[in-house]
Parts: C-alpha cells; sequence; structure tokens
C-alpha cells in the first residue's frame, strides 16, 4: 500500500489541487501518509464537524437523554412558545440526523444573515427557519439541523456539546484541549467550526470503523452505529462511479453505495473516508475552492474524483 498517498499527490500537483495531508489506517495501524507541514497542525475540519454531533446524540441516547423520536421543541419551550410555524413543532431528533426536517439550505450558512445579525440563532429557527418541506419527508442539507442538535444536548445535560463530549469522547480518541467554536449564545457550533489534525480526523473515523470502540474502549453502542452508517434518504451530492451517482445519507453522514464506502466531507476538501470491508480509513485535509457543494458545471469536483481513482478505488 506504501506509495499510493504519493501517488495521489503527484495527481493533485498536476490538477493544482491544495491538500495539506492525507493519511490511509489499514487495520487500525497508519501504513501511509503526508503532510505539507512538519508538524501536524489542525484545521478547521467544517462539516465533519456534523458527525461529531451525531456520536453526541448517540451517546446522548445512550445516557438516556434524549431518543430519536422526541419532538425537539419539548425541549425549547422558551424558544418555541409563540411560533406559528407547524412544521418546526413537528421536527423530531430523527429528522435533524438525516437532514430531513424540511428547512431551506440557505438556513445558517456561514455568511447567512441569521449568524451575522442574530444573536439567538436557536430563537430565530423555531420562529423564522424557512421550511421547503414537513419534517421527515425530503433530504435538504443544511447546517441549522446540526446546530440543533448540539443545542439540544446542551438543554438536556447542561453542558454545551463540546464541553459534553470533552470526556466521553475527545479524551478516549486523544484529541485534548478542544478547540471548537461557539455562537454568540454560547452554543456550540455543531455544524462546523471544529479543529481537527489529520491524526485526530483518523482517530474518529477508526471508531465509526470499530463499530463505536477505540482502544478496547466502548464510547458508542454498536446499534447506533450500524443505524447512523445506514443510508435513510438519497442526498443531492454525487460521488464518482461510471456515470456518477447521488450519494445516500445516514446520521450526518454520507453513503457511497456504488463502492461500499462512507464517508465524512467538509467543504475546502476535508474527507473521512471508511471502507468496512478492507478496514481502512482515508482522511484528508485541503485547502481546495472547488471542492464545494452544489457544482454547477460538474457533478463531481476534481479532488473528490481524484481522491476516489487514486485512493479509494486502489487501498
Amino acid at each position: 500500500m506504501t506509495g499510493l498517498v504519493e501517488a495521489f499527490l503527484k495527481e493533485t500537483e498536476e490538477k493544482k489541487l491544495y491538500v495539506l495531508a492525507a493519511q490511509i489506517r489499514k487495520d487500525g495501524q497508519v501504513v501511509d501518509e503526508w503532510t505539507r507541514f512538519p508538524a501536524k497542525p489542525r484545521f478547521e475540519a467544517y462539516s465533519i464537524s456534523k458527525t461529531f454531533a451525531a456520536v453526541g446524540v448517540g451517546i446522548a441516547i445512550k445516557e438516556g437523554l434524549i431518543t430519536l423520536d422526541d419532538r425537539i421543541a419539548d425541549s425549547f419551550l422558551e424558544e418555541s412558545y409563540d411560533t406559528t410555524n407547524e412544521n418546526a413543532l413537528k421536527i423530531t431528533v430523527k429528522d435533524l440526523l438525516t437532514m430531513t426536517s424540511g428547512v431551506s439550505e440557505r438556513m445558517l450558512r456561514r455568511a447567512g444573515y441569521e449568524r451575522k445579525h442574530e444573536r439567538d440563532w436557536v430563537r430565530y429557527f423555531f420562529k423564522h427557519a424557512p421550511f421547503l418541506n414537513e419534517p421527515g419527508t425530503t433530504f435538504l442539507y443544511n447546517n441549522a439541523n446540526a446546530y440543533i442538535l448540539g443545542c439540544l444536548i446542551e438543554k438536556k445535560s447542561g453542558q454545551n456539546l463540546r464541553e459534553y463530549l470533552r470526556y466521553r469522547l475527545f479524551e478516549p480518541l486523544e484529541i485534548h484541549n478542544v478547540e471548537w467554536t461557539s455562537c454568540p449564545m454560547g452554543h456550540t457550533i455543531a455544524a462546523n467550526a471544529l479543529q481537527l489534525s489529520v491524526d485526530e480526523v483518523g482517530n474518529f473515523g477508526q471508531l465509526l470503523l470499530n463499530k463505536g470502540v477505540y482502544n478496547r474502549k466502548r464510547i458508542l453502542s454498536e446499534a447506533f452505529i450500524d443505524e447512523m452508517l445506514t443510508p435513510h434518504y438519497e442526498s443531492t451530492e454525487f460521488v464518482p462511479n461510471d456515470p456518477p451517482v447521488k450519494a445516500g445519507y445516514g446520521y450526518q453522514i454520507w453513503i457511497d453505495g456504488a463502492n461500499d464506502v462512507v464517508f465524512m466531507w467538509g467543504i475546502l476538501g476535508q474527507y473521512c473516508i471508511l471502507i468496512p470491508k478492507k478496514n481502512v480509513v482515508i482522511s484528508v485535509l485541503s485547502l481546495e475552492p472547488t471542492d464545494e457543494m452544489g457544482h454547477e458545471l460538474y457533478p463531481l469536483s476534481p479532488l473528490r474524483q481524484t481522491i476516489w481513482e487514486e485512493l479509494v478505488m486502489k487501498v
């Protein structure tokens, strides 16, 4: 397997794609890696953060704090008491996990109105979230779903998501001094903003590949992992195939059923890819502006295509 990362990097250089780090793990061991910097600094993982929020939900379920069928409005009575939006009152935990809340993709975008002009994003969600569909019916990817999940865990546990996961997830995964930005109200921005090194991304991927176990310690139930990695809806994102096909979506994670691959993905080229049949975890961190959602000119970004062709298909 040695040499795969080198060949991958050669391809990215020829295509002028800016990769920061790449790592392959096989049977729990790092077998090939490269980093642009001498150390292994942290970079923003962007939407890989969402999968951490989903794991937080699994832990909260294990502790009896919430269930998948809970209506979130029941936990936010103060924030939702005067909403006139019936859809906002119907949303369940599972709807948020599967990106089927019905809320528009525009909600809580990084440059969106509410992130710049509103202080209480939860209150804004219940009062003004733009619904395009009834909850539980249609896949619509947005940042609001994961953010509200993080706030729900905070409501139930008394700790923001970062602190709730500190000793339940981060420390067992050897992720110390966690850097995860909060909103103006102090709630963890669970949709993005978590800082991770390539090793830390790989550790998290290993936890999921191991069905909730890391370093012989069970962190999450195997049953929840199985549900999490099962495609519940077809997404709007494409994965490499001939021709490209749409990925499925589990609990805040993407599923490439055509290639038996599960992956986390953050914009600008952050990937953590699980290949269960080969017991492999691939982690790639990048700063590649062509790797965005909603590709108008092509269904696949050049970086994703290269990762699949040079790493996923050859590992």
